[in-house]
């Protein structure tokens, strides 16, 4: 048992540091290096094949993401963005149609209204914009820690996985439990 909580402690410790890292960013630094991730990434040929896919919404000094709405929806592509239903300890996609529809949910996080004409399923993406606090470049990533994401990710496994990440969020290796879902590929600015 002991392993366990030190992987635990350890997950905590790298989460502080690299929150603490990616919040001393100025605003403006984030916004430049957040649209120089969002033009690699609307470059992407997975973007620009995609026909279904699930954004992550950013929330407090994350990688930027209402740009990669839009143009997704330009483009008319089926957009997916979270919603937590916490009672159930899970994680739901429904479609997005606009931006401002978009209220705070329950972590304070912008979501889409719950609407079950709305809801999708994992199996229908074919790709999913990640978030995390950290990433390594084999694709392991250190989420939120609650275990949202990476219950959702077993289940979408026919999309293609991309994490979005300033340089300071990148480490040599995150620390990995079983049920930690990795990333095909992450895309740093």
């Amino acid at each position: 048992m002991g392993g366990f909580s030190f992987l635990k402690e350890q997950k905590t410790l790298l989460r502080k540091e690299l929150r603490q890292k990616r919040d001393a960013l100025k605003p403006e630094e984030r916004l430049r290096r957040s649209r120089a991730i969002l033009e690699k990434l609307q470059d992407h040929p997975k973007f620009l094949e995609s026909h279904a896919l699930l954004s992550y919404v950013a929330f407090g000094s994350e990688v930027e993401t209402r740009p990669l709405f839009e143009e997704a929806m330009r483009l008319k592509k089926k957009v997916y963005a979270s919603r937590l239903e916490a009672q159930e300890n899970r994680m739901v996609i429904v479609e997005l149609r606009n931006l401002e529809e978009l209220k705070p949910g329950a972590y304070g996080i912008l979501e889409p209204p719950s609407d079950s004409h709305r809801v999708g399923r994992a199996e229908e993406l074919d790709l999913v914009i990640v978030p995390g606090i950290g990433f390594d470049r084999k694709g392991g990533r250190l989420g939120r820690g609650e275990g949202f994401f990476d219950r959702f990710l077993q289940e979408a496994k026919n999309a293609y996985k991309i994490g979005l990440a300033f340089e300071c969020q990148m480490v040599e290796r995150v620390p990995r439990e079983e049920n930690d879902m990795s990333v095909d590929e992450v895309i740093i600015g």
